[in-house]
């Protein structure tokens, strides 16, 4: 085979120049990409904080519009400054709740329900499915005190995002396409001058050894520069230097190989005889200790699993006394506070109810003086600078009168309402007999409870004479209580609307009432236990199951009456009760 055979066969597949190139511009691509990317996802992230940052902005410059809106109940202009938001290049949706977190107006691109649930606090919204955003509650500010009268959320997009992005998305990428192609000139130019050719001249010398003259077979590169393959030229040639030498010993170590290789078989002989000797007491020996001390270990074991049980058991034990002592006590404390604290209940839903028809009256008055107040200063500084006009002061006592004439109304309406709660709530923690006007009266406890009645969206139909009666106006308040509340939380819980209906009349000495709504219902099951104590239909919601029996305890025992019960399913539920009451003939009102 010639020599020009032998060298195409020696031809490697992959030459180190073009692999180191390869793994070179290999490792250069990734990381530009990785680079790239990471540039990308910073842009993207500045981009989308750019974004929420003008969300942000747009809440702040339309939050006092929003709130002024929400607190004067203007909801067609709430819903015009959210449909000129949409109007804004950042904003793709926007949601705007009332206090209650009922949703009055939603437009754009928003997320799911769900996601929007436990937002509380002024807070960005984290993206999902591509939309993010920013929530805040509405805060109405009057003379020195707020309220919270609704929430929006303003919503940004990936979309909105990735187009303000593409701009800088094609500078990167144009970027990373030019650096990549001068690299890849630059190593390829680098790699065929300083690698390649005198990798070439190298191996062609090499091919060229002579195992018979190694003197006559070193290498000598043409290399205008001392580099690493002038060390390798000359770690080869010393190496060719050293196999001449080692030839020369080696001849002369095979004949002292030969007699050592003799005298070492004969001592392996020997020693292999001993060692085998040894080996096998060894073996039995190891074989006796690893069989005893596996029988340790599986006595250990099972000594240990059986103290841990017994551990673990009385631990259990302990832990079960400890729970059920504490148990015991606890349903002894609550069996004596259970039902006085069921009896309040329906005092806590009237002071509830009526915080919010109080604060309506006081946020006006607060709001009016705070005008007020403003035009009174605004008049001491024209006086003090000489500039105050008869038309200017004209208008000054115009709205000082409209001011005083506004905080005089909404505060006489404030002090009825309390006037009222504080009656019924003296009526509702004492059992003492008092004469009150009936139809009046009642019309007081309903008027307690609206807040609760609109939020149900349920009205409330009466028709009672307008008499004077003696009896426990305390008791009869908590049994229509906790009537109206029952009908609320349990007759409407899946329905968004109701009818009330309560009718009382005068029969000899007694009161005779009717209270039907048109609710879910109960079966004939659960009206057998109805007036049961701790008997609900809603245990799994924290029912207690004391109001109906309340409502029977005050209408049978406190008043000395009788009450009866009938429903259908999807046909509501009738209570009838009667009870004696000591009726009067004079209309004093003072009396009520």
């Amino acid at each position: 085979m010639s020599n020009n055979s032998q060298a195409d066969m020696l031809q490697p597949q992959n030459s180190i120049s073009r692999v180191l190139l390869t793994s070179v511009l290999t490792v250069y691509f990734l990381l530009t990409l990785t680079i790239t990317m990471v540039q990308v996802a910073i842009e993207y992230n500045n981009t989308r904080d750019s974004l929420l940052n003008d969300i942000r902005q747009q809440h702040h410059t339309f939050a006092a519009s929003f709130a002024r809106a929400m607190w004067e109940f203007n909801i067609p202009q709430a819903e015009a400054l959210a449909t000129g938001l949409l109007n804004v290049p950042s904003i793709s949706g926007i949601i705007l709740r009332d206090e209650q977190g009922r949703q009055i107006y939603q437009a754009g691109r928003v997320p799911p329900k769900e996601r929007l649930e436990q937002l509380n606090s002024p807070d960005q919204v984290i993206e999902y499915q591509g939309v993010f955003g920013f929530y805040s509650p509405l805060v109405w500010e009057f003379a020195g005190g707020s309220e919270i009268v609704g929430e929006v959320i303003l919503f940004s997009s990936r979309d909105i995002t990735i187009e303000k992005l593409k701009p800088t998305l094609a500078v990167l990428v144009v970027a990373a396409l030019i650096k990549s192609a001068l690299l890849i000139i630059l190593f390829t130019i680098a790699f065929r001058i300083f690698l390649r050719r005198p990798f070439s001249q190298f191996i062609e010398q090499i091919r060229q050894f002579n195992p018979d003259d190694p003197d006559g077979s070193q290498v000598f590169l043409q290399q205008a520069e001392s580099n690493e393959f002038t060390l390798l030229e000359h770690a080869y040639n010393e190496l060719l230097q050293r196999l001449r030498h080692h030839q020369e010993a080696f001849e002369i170590s095979q004949r002292e190989l030969a007699d050592a290789n003799r005298q070492l078989e004969e001592q392996n002989i020997k020693l292999e005889r001993e060692i085998s000797e040894k080996t096998i007491g060894i073996s039995n020996l190891m074989l006796d200790i690893e069989r005893r001390r596996q029988e340790l270990e599986v006595r250990q074991q099972s000594l240990e699993q059986e103290i841990h049980q017994r551990r673990l058991t009385e631990s259990k034990l302990k832990q079960a006394n400890r729970e059920l002592e504490e148990t015991i006590e606890f349903l002894q404390q609550a069996r004596s506070q259970v039902m006085e604290s069921e009896k309040l209940a329906s005092l806590g839903a009237l002071v509830a109810s009526i915080s919010h028809d109080v604060s309506t009256p006081l946020g006006v008055s607060l709001t009016a003086t705070s005008y007020l107040k403003e035009q009174l200063d605004q008049l001491q500084t024209n006086v003090e600078e000489g500039k105050l006009t008869r038309e200017q002061f004209a208008k000054f006592i115009n709205n000082a009168v409209e001011s005083e004439a506004i905080v005089a109304a909404n505060l006489e309406r404030a002090n009825e309402i309390m006037d009222g709660f504080k009656q019924m709530a003296v009526d509702q923690i004492t059992d003492s007999e008092r004469d009150v006007y009936i139809d009046e009266y009642v019309n007081k406890i309903i008027k307690a409870l609206q807040p609760k009645l609109r939020k149900k969206n349920v009205s409330v139909a009466i028709e009672c004479p307008h008499i004077v009666a003696k009896f426990s106006v305390g008791a009869f308040a908590q049994a229509l209580t906790n009537m109206l509340m029952n009908s609320i939380i349990h007759g409407f819980k899946d329905r968004n609307q109701g009818v009330i209906s309560l009718k009382l009349e005068q029969q000899d000495n007694r009161l005779v009432g009717e209270y039907h709504d048109n609710g879910i219902g109960l079966t004939s099951n659960q009206l057998e236990h109805l007036f049961e104590p701790f008997f609900t239909t809603e245990r799994s919601q924290g029912g207690s199951g004391l109001g109906t029996h309340i409502i029977y305890d005050m209408i049978t025992h406190t008043l000395n009456g009788h009450i009866d019960v009938s429903s259908t399913p999807n046909q509501g539920l009738l209570y009838t009760f009667q009870f004696p009451v000591k009726f009067n003939a004079k209309d004093d009102e003072n009396n009520s």
